[in-house]
């Protein structure tokens, strides 16, 4: 008996037979300070002992104990009792969590070494042997363990230790299904020593199978497995863990190597360095930052190519970030942008001087707008970026000039930024093929010296000019909320003078009109691309001195737009003419929510012409129905003979 180890209750007989000594023990209790709780039970009986003056040896001994921490146990067991401070057990054949467990323990005055072997051990029994916060119970387990362990120490204080462990079909599952790994594979070598108040110590971890899932992040280690190395040193004192050496292999992913300090008291990282390196952004994207940026512009992206760089935080936050692009190619599945060979350099800290950044791109696209070549220079602010020389966009046969880029908290509070932007003789043709329409001839300008985005909102001031059809259409008063979020809105209004409807209708095929048009259109609000309320106004300019004809087909296509039927000059003597004179053109439309309200020219005995005709053979276009749904009204549109364009 000492301070560390107690027996009760015990029995000792020895006999001499025939055969030699026998010997036959029995304790009622025994405990020390290295078990996790008392044995008790315990009958030990060896027919052949060796006995030396107070020792006594018993190479082959039957073991039963009636209960333990590990259940009631039956095994062959070899024992050395050389004193009461000294004692050697062998034991095989113990059955602990459905596996088989065999150690060699040594007790030496107030010291302990332990050798350990289990295998093929029931992870889902084993955890019931541990402390409840290591895995908790309410937890689905299950898998199969093998462990050898090599522990010394003194009293109840470990001292070293050195574990290999080895686990297969490891699944396992939260109540909540946000901690979950099927199919597992690995091992894991542990080895550490007690110097004063730290541990010093280095372990390497195995990951060759399965699949996990760690709200938000997924791996996959079918065919990529996880390998990581540490080395580094615990303070027991103030709980602190100082990994002086942290590897990471993650074939083909990712390799990233650092140091960190971690307060296990807080669970909080005080300061870290790590280098990183991938040729494979694609896996890296799926796996670690997508589940990052769900709900952001960059959560649906293809990437694919390397980065390289070094990154350092201090108390859990970033201060330092560098990284080199290597052949970058991404693609927004939405379609919103594409960027391709994108490399370069990308800079960022904390302080307030920051850090410059480069970066080239070869082509790419802006929803289904081909760009040239690009070359960015950016200056990293601690919590935003400013261009550091104007930024040339090649597209549609011109460009669009950003002068200058002022962006702050895009990474902590509410993102804000403000540009200006010239946009220069922007080909009309290049963007029709662009996006599949009629052919469109003209050229889009402007100058926009304020574009001011916060709260997800995107001003403009300034206005757009599109030269087109002859005439120009100037867009004013422009906003955009969530211009890149899943259900953008568009405001603005827009102005039209000198159009020619002869080129509008040659181009449209919509029906041959000749004349000029000039119009408006006020309040315009379009939720996801489409208009939800509107009021518009389009008409012959009142000093037009163009020749004004209009052709059968255009007014059979008119009449089915103010009334829904077309098609009615056929059925009369007018069907041989094949163009009228007209006096004026004149189309109101306003549209609020569901409902469209339309009108024109008023006519002495109700409805309102649609186009007021001049001359013999007088045709007009008379329209009845002033309100329609909007469902209808485009319906109209789409049934309407236009060649060459689908309206939707």
């Amino acid at each position: 008996m000492s301070d560390v180890w107690f027996a009760e209750g015990v029995v000792l007989n020895l006999n001499q037979t025939a055969e030699g000594l026998s010997l036959h023990l029995t304790l009622s209790e025994f405990s020390h300070q290295a078990l996790p709780g008392s044995v008790k039970g315990i009958e030990f009986r060896c027919s052949a002992v060796q006995q030396v003056d107070h020792s006594y040896y018993c190479p082959q001994g039957r073991l039963s104990i009636a209960e333990s921490p590990y259940g009631g146990q039956q095994a062959d067991m070899e024992l050395n009792y050389i004193d009461s401070e000294h004692i050697e057990i062998k034991l095989d054949g113990l059955i602990i969590a459905q596996g088989g467990v065999s150690f060699d323990l040594t007790l030496k005055d107030s010291s302990w070494q332990l050798s350990l072997t289990g295998t093929d051990l029931n992870t889902d029994e084993l955890r019931t042997l541990l402390p409840t916060d290591i895995i908790p119970q309410s937890w689905d387990l299950a898998g199969r363990l093998s462990i050898e362990a090599k522990l010394s120490g003194t009293a109840s204080t470990l001292q070293q230790a050195e574990v290999r462990t080895e686990i297969k079909q490891l699944n396992y599952a939260d109540e909540e299904g946000l901690q979950v790994a099927e199919g597992g594979s690995g091992n894991l070598h542990f080895k550490a020593e007690k110097r004063d108040q730290r541990w010093i110590g280095s372990a390497r971890l195995l990951l060759d199978q399965g699949q996990y899932y760690s709200d938000p992040y997924y791996l996959d280690l079918t065919e990529s497995p996880l390998n990581l190395t540490l080395k580094g040193d615990w303070s027991a004192k103030q709980n602190q863990l100082h990994l002086k050496q942290a590897d990471l292999q993650w074939l083909p992913t990712v390799a990233v190597q650092g140091s960190a300090q971690i307060d296990l008291t807080e669970l909080a990282l005080q300061q870290a360095s790590i280098e990183f390196a991938t040729d494979h952004l694609d896996q890296l994207y799926q796996s670690i930052i997508q589940p990052m940026v769900i709900g952001s512009m960059a959560d649906e992206l293809e990437i694919t190519g390397g980065i390289e760089g070094e990154m350092e935080l201090v108390d859990g936050e970033v201060t330092l970030f560098r990284s080199e692009l290597k052949s970058i190619d991404v693609d927004d599945l939405r379609g919103v942008f594409a960027l391709y060979d994108l490399h370069g350099l990308l800079a960022w800290s904390n302080r307030e001087n920051g850090h410059a950044s480069h970066f080239d791109v070869q082509k790419g696209h802006l929803y289904q707008i081909p760009h040239g070549p690009l070359s960015v220079n950016l200056q990293a602010l601690p919590n935003g970026i400013s261009l550091l020389k104007p930024l040339d966009i090649q597209l549609l046969g011109g460009h669009i000039i950003i002068d200058r880029l002022e962006a702050k908290n895009l990474f902590y509070g509410s993102p804000e930024w403000e540009t200006g932007a010239e946009v220069v003789n922007l080909s009309l043709q290049k963007l029709s093929t662009a996006f599949d329409w009629p052919i469109l001839s003209g050229e889009l300008n402007g100058r926009l010296p304020r574009m001011h985005y916060q709260d997800e909102s995107l001003d403009f001031d300034g206005a757009l000019q599109v030269d087109v059809f002859g005439g120009r259409i100037e867009v004013e008063q422009l906003k955009i909320k969530q211009p890149l979020g899943r259900v953008p809105e568009l405001f603005a209004s827009a102005e039209l003078t000198g159009l020619d409807l002869e080129q509008i209708t040659r181009t449209f095929s919509f029906g041959h009109i000749e004349g000029g048009l000039e119009g408006k259109v006020n309040d315009l609000h379009l939720l996801n691309w489409e208009p939800v309320a509107f009021q518009a106004q389009f008409n012959s300019p009142e000093d037009d001195d163009l020749p004004h004809r209009i052709s059968q087909r255009a007014v059979d296509n008119l009449t089915s737009i103010g009334n829904g039927v077309g098609g009615s000059l056929q059925n009369t003597f007018l069907g041989i003419f094949k163009e009228f004179r007209y006096n004026r053109i004149e189309l109101r439309a306003t549209l609020d929510g569901d409902l469209a309200e339309l009108g024109g020219i008023d006519h002495p005995d109700g409805g309102y012409y649609l186009v007021k005709g001049a001359g013999l053979p007088r045709i007009d276009v008379i329209a009845r129905n002033r309100r329609v749904a909007w469902k209808t009204l485009v319906e109209r549109l789409k049934n309407i003979r236009v060649e060459g364009m689908e309206v939707q």
